[in-house]
């Protein structure tokens, strides 16, 4: 796999600045922001927050969107369905509110979908991966690769990298977990391995014991672990206690360096992929404005989340330029149809089904630090 990144995403908002309207002629335009800030998710949401807001920065220091400043208005869904619908209620009640960035789940993002949806506010999810979340209605868009096209190089990953012939696979017990474990079952059988455990772990789960325990007496040559970094830090380090030194892949989730501090040298080793590589020359420009602004460096969930408010920003800079009202349907219209857009995590180009198609890299935890596989 090869990277295909672009300084497009510092360039996008370097170029927004105009000599059209004085930003105090006009009121902000108002973007909707919604994520895990709290909870056991929170880590991902604070990477999305963080982003968008040293986006919202770099638009409004270089003058907005036709001299019209942007206001983000940040949310915390706690990943929770119910809270997430109520946030979008509020956002299809303010003025002038024309698009949204969220949510971190594909829960919580169809929970908010058919509100946005009847408010005509599009809506970008940076990581909503199950196949049904743009099917919802033509409003609704993501930033990253959906889980039935991501499923065969995860059979790659167990399959061929890791020369898994049987391949056990704990799960995260929700909708993504159980999709991805499902297509990723799929995917290893019509490559020729075996899965010989296909089990849930429950959010905020402790104690791994049982789970470990059959795992042992399984004795799986890998482990496939889609599991988020709180749960699977944990895991992790009561299987190598177990002593289990069975090589693990994993899907993206874990490209979060949380993981690498919460399980420490039990990380040591495990394979997985990568939309966004902070050490790729191609995206330093971002890289080091992130660095500057918070201390340390951006991963792919940081890099989606600026990815997805640029997208939004692009489409509402169109819409302003070709002198129609600024609505949220035409945003939409101008987000579905606009040009291949080269950012931080890849090509965005919107299909027919407003999917994206990604690459992605492999990487490998060595010495506490993600590295090129």
């Amino acid at each position: 796999m090869t990277f295909r990144r672009a300084t497009a995403g510092i360039a996008l908002v370097l170029g927004l600045a105009t000599t059209g309207v004085p930003a105090q002629a006009a009121d902000p335009i108002k973007i909707g922001f919604f994520a895990p800030l709290t909870g056991n998710l929170a880590n991902f949401g604070e990477r999305f927050r963080e982003s968008v807001q040293l986006f919202e920065e770099q638009v409004n220091t270089a003058g907005g969107i036709e001299g019209r400043k942007i206001e983000v208005i940040y949310e915390d869904d706690r990943n929770s369905p119910k809270e997430a619908a109520s946030i979008a209620q509020k956002f299809a009640n303010t003025p002038g509110l024309v698009f949204a960035v969220g949510s971190f789940s594909t829960t919580a993002s169809l929970a908010a979908a058919p509100i946005l949806t009847e408010a005509k506010i599009p809506q970008v999810s940076p990581s909503s991966s199950h196949p049904d979340f743009p099917k919802f209605s033509p409003y609704q868009f993501r930033q990253n690769t959906r889980q039935d096209k991501l499923a065969p190089l995860h059979a790659e990953l167990v399959v061929d990298k890791l020369k898994g012939k049987k391949i056990a696979i704990p799960f995260f017990q929700d909708d993504w977990g159980q999709t991805t474990a499902n297509l990723t079952k799929a995917a290893i059988e019509q490559r020729g391995g075996e899965v010989v455990l296909i089990e849930p772990i429950a959010p905020n789960a402790r104690d791994f014991r049982p789970l470990v325990s059959k795992i042992k007496a399984l004795n799986p040559d890998v482990i496939f672990l889609p599991v988020h970094y709180q749960e699977a830090s944990a895991f992790v380090q009561q299987l190598r206690q177990a002593g289990v030194t069975t090589p693990i892949g994993s899907p993206d989730p874990l490209s979060n360096p949380k993981f690498l501090e919460l399980a420490g040298k039990d990380a040591e080793g495990i394979l997985l992929y990568t939309s966004f590589f902070a050490d790729d020359p191609r995206v330093k420009a971002y890289v080091d404005a992130y660095k500057a602004k918070y201390n340390r460096l951006p991963d792919q969930y940081s890099a989606l989340a600026y990815d997805s408010i640029a997208v939004g920003v692009n489409a509402i800079r169109t819409v302003l330029q070709s002198g129609k009202p600024l609505t949220g349907e035409n945003v939409r219209d101008a987000i579905a149809s606009a040009p291949a857009y080269e950012g931080l995590t890849g090509t965005t180009k919107y299909d027919d089904e407003r999917e994206v198609n990604k690459k992605s890299t492999f990487i490998i935890i060595k010495n506490g630090a993600y590295v090129l596989y």
